[in-house]
């Protein structure tokens, strides 16, 4: 331990007088040798592998190389998948020792202060969970009387004042840190006193508009860094997923905000956009495919997206043109098919206050589940004239007409065979089934929706307009 101190004290020294290029991460190991380990970095949500090193006899593995790392946290893991987090930033110089049966509570350090103070945190952290699981058992046990609950209450708000102020005293003492900085990303806003509307009620809507147009106010956009830890990542994803009204309009205008603040770093910015890009394409949100073409419209096709190459922004594009027809309230893309008889039917042509549009296959046993429900759901409408533009997709005829004899007689039953009208391109149908709700005008109200859902959505719509 006295070898330790001295090291850290000389290397303390040696620091100001010359800057180190490079790394040399030592990791002394207790009770392990002759096995390998691995440096790995977070980048976003996911970790890649930058070095192997070799556990020798004595337990020491050497993490080295000319180049600097990218600053953020790092894992370095053993062979059998124990690992521990590190924090790399300027001092890329520094040794480890650890015993891996308890990363957290081993850790010594000698010549990283970052790593000192962030895992002196984890032990408190570690600490503070340990005494919250006692607490909460406590409070869920039936033999626990009201004044003890009492307590135990307080203790666990004494518990969540006692991590603040360990996480305000870490960022005061170092502001510029990687650690703190990734501890302000994790904080919430400061928010005002709570308003109120004119009748003396708590206005909840107005304090929630608040709260999301200040919750990235912690974060440093123009600190790269914050990408090669989870943080940043695990922000976006918990405002866009949890804490953001699933409305496409409320995401456009809370991804514009973000990527402005974004764009005082261009790496962070790349990132940003990535992240609402790949967001919006795998969005289960109806509508969010209005999110992908105003990202594509605002900043692939204006040039921000300077990295973009040519082919893939091509491709982003095209895909944006194939989504544009289908953005709800957009009317929907015209077709002409053809009955049972052979005869054609113009989609836009039927009249109807609201015209169910459900693609489906007599051999998928998930059409089978939906049809019924649908049916019902059709059938409760009195009020408003509801039809079924049921398009069968498959290739041949006989199958289908086949089909027809369990399916509904008063719905529209088309196909096209010969795919002459392109719907299976112009609708996008890439499963099945697949639904549509248009309204007395064809425009889209709703789609990707289930056959449980139709009915609601309706009777919703029907409620919303009759109140304007």
């Amino acid at each position: 331990m006295k070898h330790l101190i001295l090291l850290s004290a000389l290397l303390m020294f040696t620091s100001g007088c010359f800057s180190r290029t490079g790394h040399r991460i030592t990791v002394q190991f207790k009770e392990t040798q002759d096995t390998e380990c691995y440096l790995a970095y977070h980048f976003g949500n996911q970790q890649y592998l930058k070095d192997t090193a070799y556990v020798n006899r004595q337990g020491v593995a050497v993490f080295e190389g000319e180049e600097n790392l990218n600053p953020g946290i790092y894992l370095v893991v053993l062979s059998d998948e124990r690992n521990m987090e590190v924090i790399v930033d300027s001092n890329q110089h520094f040794e480890i020792l650890v015993d891996p049966d308890d990363f957290i509570g081993t850790a010594e350090f000698t010549g990283s202060p970052d790593n000192e103070v962030f895992y002196e945190y984890l032990n408190f952290i570690r600490e503070k969970n340990r005494q919250r699981q006692e607490a909460e058992a406590a409070l869920q046990s039936p033999d626990t009387g009201q004044g003890e609950r009492s307590g135990l209450q307080q203790e666990l708000r004494q518990m969540d004042e006692e991590v603040g102020e360990l996480q305000e005293q870490i960022i005061a003492e170092d502001p510029e840190g990687l650690f703190p900085k990734v501890l302000m990303v994790q904080r919430d806003p400061e928010l005002p006193e709570p308003p109120l509307r004119a009748d003396g009620s708590y206005d909840r809507e107005a304090m929630y508009n608040i709260y999301t147009r200040h919750f990235f106010d912690n974060i440093d956009f123009s600190d790269q860094r914050l990408l090669y830890t989870p943080a940043y990542h695990g922000r976006l994803r918990l405002f866009f997923n949890n804490v953001l009204a699933q409305h496409p309009d409320s995401i456009i205008q809370a991804a514009d905000r973000v990527l402005d603040k974004s764009m005082t770093n261009e790496e962070v910015f790349r990132y940003t956009l990535w992240f609402l890009t790949n967001h919006a394409q795998n969005s289960r949100v109806m509508g969010a495919d209005a999110v992908f073409v105003h990202l594509v419209d605002n900043y692939y096709q204006t040039g921000e997206a300077s990295w973009i190459e040519e082919e893939r922004l091509e491709t982003l594009a095209e895909r944006a043109e194939e989504l544009r027809p289908l953005l709800l309230g957009n009317v929907a893309p015209d077709i002409e098919v053809y009955d049972p008889a052979g005869n054609p039917v113009t989609l836009h042509e039927v009249e109807a206050d609201y015209l169910i549009l459900y693609f489906w296959e007599s051999d998928c046993p998930y059409c089978r589940e939906a049809y019924p429900v649908l049916d019902e759901a059709v059938r409760q409408f009195e009020e408003a004239e509801v039809k079924v533009f049921a398009m069968n997709t498959e290739p041949g005829s006989e199958q289908w007409l086949n089909a027809l004899e369990e399916y509904p007689d008063n719905w529209i039953h088309v196909n096209d065979t010969a795919n002459t009208s392109g719907v299976l391109d112009k609708y996008q149908i890439y499963s099945i089934p697949e639904i549509f709700i248009l309204d007395s005008g064809k425009k889209i109200r709703a789609k990707q929706i289930s056959a449980e859902q139709a009915g609601n959505f309706i009777r919703q719509d029907m409620q919303e307009r009759s109140s304007q």
